[in-house]
């Protein structure tokens, strides 16, 4: 069946070893979002107002931090900061009692993120083209067949879209990995006895990292 541009990225996922091929994708969309906020967002006033609004969580804030462009991170956080000012300034006048109706609050401010959001609404999206790429091509299906299934947060994304054959696969194919990796963490634990010294590795020498991606999704090697 002839890809379409949004079957594409998750073709090249499953064509990649990896524990979760969602999570490769996510983390080229966070990568994306981050340089767009720091970069062609500045120009876009629509955007900047979102921002200024929802601001970013911490893990993405660092991620802006950490590149070089240190003056489109302080305007960003320039007018985000005016925004938080508004606010409180709101709350403080509400304290004493200005404003009847409603209180103002910042909680929506830090709990939310822009970036989060975004990325929430883009996933969303291939986990619901991932299923109907099951169920329509017998192609994807092999390469499903053959990946080592989802990170736990993926995997709980799509059972919300599973159903019939779809749901029957991904189950049976999520247990399979788990009892997969489980042994080599188990192995792994092992060779620290040193009545095991010369058991070989197989396929454990890196199970703490291949677990923990399992269970929470990709996270920074370094």
């Amino acid at each position: 069946m002839k890809e379409k541009i949004y079957t594409i990225p998750i073709n090249e996922a499953f064509d990649e070893a990896c524990e979760c091929p969602l999570c490769l994708i996510e983390k080229k969309l966070e990568k994306e979002a981050v340089e767009y906020e720091l970069g062609a967002a500045m120009m876009e006033p629509d955007h900047r107002e979102l921002s200024n609004e929802k601001g970013f969580c911490k893990k993405h804030l660092e991620m802006m931090f950490e590149k070089e462009n240190k003056l489109s991170l302080a305007l960003v956080l320039d007018t985000h900061l005016q925004e938080v000012r508004k606010k409180i300034s709101a709350l403080k006048n509400a304290k004493k009692g200005l404003f009847k109706k409603e209180t103002p609050t910042i909680k929506e401010t830090v709990d939310s993120c822009i970036v989060c959001e975004k990325i929430e609404k883009t996933m969303n999206r291939y986990c619901d083209v991932l299923a109907l790429m099951y169920k329509d091509e017998p192609e994807f299906r092999e390469k499903f067949q053959k990946s080592k299934g989802f990170c736990l947060p993926h995997f709980e994304k799509l059972l919300e879209r599973a159903n019939g054959d779809f749901l029957n696969a991904l189950i049976e194919k999520e247990e399979k990995e788990l009892e997969a990796i489980n042994d080599d963490i188990h192995k792994f634990t092992l060779k620290f006895d040193y009545r095991n010294r010369d058991m070989e590795w197989g396929t454990a020498k890196d199970a703490p990292i291949r677990s923990v991606q399992k269970v929470v999704g990709y996270i920074n090697e370094e």
